[in-house]
């Protein structure tokens, strides 16, 4: 989206990003946490509902438990009490994980890590889009449209209602995934910050291969990669004003 590129740019961090992203060491931190992506569990359960309600009147239907992926989420399940010890165990795992496939993006990571509170610059430039760093619905939402925008080409700022509309349905996927809305703080926090750092990786690595359309295909390939290793197809989806929706229904 565009505000991370601030942070990344300023230490000359946008070529070590290109590299981590195009090793995908970029998906390891997150698949310690979660395997299964809430949005695409989300869409997944209303196309089950819309082709239920399509059945013809007389065919019998089989008994379908309510989902709940429609009510209104508990903002309590999504925040996080954040932990500044935590902050700096999550970032050093990532330094490490990045390591095994990139020795010296990993060296420009720790370097960007070590210039101060990462994660707290970062929250102070996409407040003024509504989201909250300490709100592991908002990291998504995040990660979501950044890495949507990568396989597409672009990291444009969406319009305040698109992004309004992507943070509500982020709210009402996560706030419907046990596996993270019961979690503790410690994994909360832990998957939002991969999340936040991922975010900023991709949208360096979107502005640096701008002018070179052959490497800014290779980078919307390699995030469409990692998405899928998450549970996540962004070629299925299609970004409209009311959020995400499977590409053939808009």
């Amino acid at each position: 989206m565009g505000a991370a590129l601030i942070l990344v740019t300023a230490t000359h961090w946008a070529n070590s990003a290109q590299a981590q992203i195009d090793s995908q060491g970029w998906v390891m931190i997150t698949s310690t946490v979660t395997h299964s992506d809430p949005l695409s569990m989300m869409l997944d359960d209303r196309m089950a509902q819309d082709a239920a309600r399509a059945r013809p009147a007389g065919r019998p239907r089989a008994t379908e438990p309510p989902s709940p992926r429609g009510t209104p989420a508990d903002a309590r399940a999504l925040r996080y009490l954040p932990s500044k010890a935590r902050r700096s165990a999550n970032l050093a795992a990532f330094v490490q994980k990045t390591r095994a496939a990139d020795p010296a993006g990993a060296a420009d990571l720790q370097q960007l890590f070590a210039q101060g509170d990462f994660i707290e610059r970062l929250g102070a430039l996409v407040a003024p889009h509504g989201l909250h760093i300490d709100n592991v619905a908002d990291a998504y939402a995040m990660w979501w449209l950044t890495a949507w925008e990568a396989v597409h080409g672009n990291n444009d700022t969406p319009d305040p209602a698109t992004l309004a509309a992507v943070r509500r349905q982020a709210a009402t996927a996560v706030a419907a995934t046990p596996g993270i809305a019961g979690a503790s703080d410690a994994k909360k926090q832990e998957l939002a910050e991969a999340l936040w750092v991922q975010s900023a990786l991709i949208d360096a690595s979107i502005e640096q291969a701008k002018r070179d359309p052959a490497q800014l295909r290779a980078v919307g390939n390699a995030v469409r990669k990692g998405a899928q290793a998450m549970g996540l197809d962004l070629h299925r989806l299609d970004l409209a004003p009311g959020g995400f929706v499977l590409a053939h229904d808009s």
